[in-house]
């Protein structure tokens, strides 16, 4: 039909069930054998009306200070990467170390943590060996007594991630490689699982660790920079969260629109650097979140982005604002 295959025909209606209804002809791209020459091919004989579904915005939590902090989450500002500090109880994470520092400087992110008044890490975890989610980590672990290392054990070879490993082993650091469904309790009251990790996806970014952070009423997840393939196979499985970490700084690579419309986030944070060369976040991402119904966080625009919820209401903090 239209010159569309039995095979591509299928895909369409089998994306339709299994993943989610087309709210535009624009998503069709999405499907696996309609590229653009095909979508535009397909653009004079079809039409879409879009569901009349109301954004869910029943998992919004009250905005205000909790009554008794029960977690506090601060989104570092260590340029274009990702750290995130998590403090619940006795336990204080780190997941995600930044960029590592120039020359002979520590990383950006010890400078953020001391900024957050932290003198040591119970644990530092990372999503995936890329230099701006791991380069940071080995200064954190030494300059903040950090005594456990958690790797989620995807192969890749650079300099940094050897290094990391290097030191666990010179340091006696303890060790360990995740597993999906790993969860730890941090507090009475707050949990952390990994809800997600291929590490047979194609690249070190598809292969990252997704770490869900829940609280009472509250959950925030941590995507590291999965980006569509992986994303689309999460999709079906997904449900809505309070606070989405956008995975890949803002980038095109990590925009499905079914999967924005699903986790449906009240707050959507993009860890990203000022005048940053890749141009995260791109607008289009920017603006698909918004479409959400999520509020925007930058911490290019914000700084440090301090998050605190006893389980039932939210309030933030920053830095400073741009």
């Amino acid at each position: 039909m239209y010159g569309v295959g039995i095979s591509t025909a299928k895909a369409i209606v089998e994306y339709r069930e299994t993943i989610s209804a087309f709210y535009s002809v624009e998503e069709l791209v999405f499907v696996p054998g309609v590229g653009l020459a095909t979508l535009e091919s397909l653009l004079p004989f079809i039409t879409v009306e879009c569901p009349d579904v109301p954004v869910d915005r029943s998992h919004f939590l009250l905005e205000g200070v909790p009554d008794d902090t029960l977690l506090t989450v601060v989104f570092l500002d260590v340029g274009n990467g990702d750290a995130i500090l998590l403090q619940a109880g006795e336990n204080t994470w780190l997941i995600d170390g930044g960029p590592p520092g120039e020359g002979a400087m520590r990383a950006p992110v010890v400078q953020r943590l001391r900024e957050c008044g932290i003198d040591t890490l119970s644990v530092v975890a990372f999503t995936h060996p890329h230099a701006d989610h791991i380069g940071g980590c080995r200064d954190a672990l030494e300059v903040f007594h950090c005594n456990m290392l958690i790797d989620p054990g995807i192969d890749f070879a650079s300099g940094v991630y050897e290094g990391l490993l290097q030191y666990a082993v010179d340091s006696e650091c303890g060790y360990s490689i995740l597993s999906i469904g790993d969860r730890w309790e941090l507090s009475d009251h707050v949990t952390v699982e990994v809800v997600w990790l291929e590490r047979g996806a194609g690249s070190p970014n598809e292969a990252s660790a997704v770490y869900l952070v829940t609280c009472g009423n509250f959950t925030l997840l941590l995507t590291g920079d999965i980006e569509n393939e992986t994303i689309t196979r999460m999709t079906p499985f997904q449900t809505p969260v309070t606070v989405m970490k956008v995975p890949h700084h803002g980038s095109r690579s990590s925009l499905f629109p079914p999967w924005l419309r699903k986790t449906a986030p009240q707050f959507a944070v993009f860890s990203c650097g000022r005048d940053n060369p890749f141009g995260h976040p791109h607008t289009e991402v920017l603006r698909a979140w918004e479409d959400t119904g999520a509020r925007i966080l930058r911490t290019d625009r914000q700084g440090n982005i301090f998050l605190y919820t006893d389980g039932e209401s939210i309030n933030f903090t920053y830095s400073f604002l741009l």
